[in-house]
């Protein structure tokens, strides 16, 4: 019997829904929840070649899709709970998948949010520090967590100028000229600490200054302000009209974010927290998303002046 191990969960809703494995000789595997059970649930498994998994996990690719291109056609039953570092035993399937319609998940289901932890929240408290970190999914990552430094270098900078712009939209929206005083102009500055995180790229931030008597104010504002960004293209087809409240220099920033998403073919997700936060906040755009608002918001020079 076949034995892999449960590596990622993509999908989670009270329980894990979807996983990623590997087995002892580095094969790629995905499964999907079928049916909740006492001890263990059942998963359809089956093997994925690298790249398509990297177009699913990048939102270009659906579930379904995925499934249904099984190297020699295999797939295979499994009881597990599908969390990471899970040994999950394969039980081998007769026939095609293609037959199996009743397990398969529908057409046009797609990956559009990151795999979901506490990556960013456990970093802040371990450093006393804000804390953001981001993911991305370029080609070149199907075969193992890398990515060109020519595509690492230009998002580390787009992404310390998307906080920029963030952070000074946010600062200069405060109502008292006392408090915007209290924020330094170079407040948005971010160190790498950590340059390749397990799990898909990952990349560690956390603030450059240290927080003063004030605590983490001007920086937590700013990326406040980045989430309402990403919120407001969160409907692709409604991308223009809610960037119309961020415009000016954070929306061309925004807009010269997702053109550089889409030249290098991947999408982007991202969690962010300080210190005394409950819970990390998150947000992001898909490969898919990303090539489709670089192309609708190209040219729309209204939005960034």
């Amino acid at each position: 019997m076949t034995s892999i191990s449960a590596t990622e969960i993509l999908i989670y809703y009270d329980g894990v829904e979807v996983f990623a494995g590997r087995d002892p000789i580095g094969g790629h595997y995905v499964g999907m929840i079928l049916e909740r059970m006492s001890r263990y649930d059942r998963f359809l498994v089956t093997g994925v070649r690298p790249e398509r998994l990297r177009q699913f996990r990048s939102g270009t690719l659906d579930l379904r899709t995925l499934f249904l291109e099984a190297p020699g056609g295999k797939w295979y039953i499994a009881l597990t709970n599908g969390d990471p570092g899970d040994c999950v035993e394969l039980e081998p399937q007769e026939g095609s998948i293609a037959d199996a319609d009743d397990l398969l998940p529908l057409e046009g289901l797609t990956l559009h949010d990151g795999p979901i932890d506490d990556l960013a929240l456990q970093e802040a408290r371990a450093r006393h520090n804000v804390v953001f970190e981001f993911s991305v999914e370029p080609p070149e990552a199907a075969e193992g967590h890398r990515v060109g430094m020519n595509t690492l270098g230009h998002l580390l900078l787009q992404v310390q100028s998307v906080v920029e712009c963030a952070y000074g939209d946010a600062v200069r929206d405060l109502s008292s000229h006392a408090t915007r005083d209290i924020h330094p102009p170079d407040g948005y500055l971010m160190d790498v600490v950590v340059p390749a995180a397990p799990g898909s790229y990952r990349v560690i931030l956390e603030a450059a200054r240290p927080p003063d008597k004030f605590g983490y104010g001007g920086l937590v504002l700013g990326l406040q302000r980045l989430d309402a960004v990403f919120a407001a293209v969160e409907d692709p087809d409604l991308a223009r009209e809610g960037l119309r409240e961020h415009r000016g220099r954070l929306a061309g920033s925004f807009i010269d974010l997702m053109q550089l998403l889409a030249a290098n073919d991947t999408g982007l997700n991202y969690s962010w927290a300080y210190p005394g936060a409950k819970v990390a906040s998150y947000g992001g755009v898909s490969g898919a998303d990303a090539r489709w608002l670089a192309a609708a918001l190209a040219g729309v020079d209204d939005l960034a002046v």
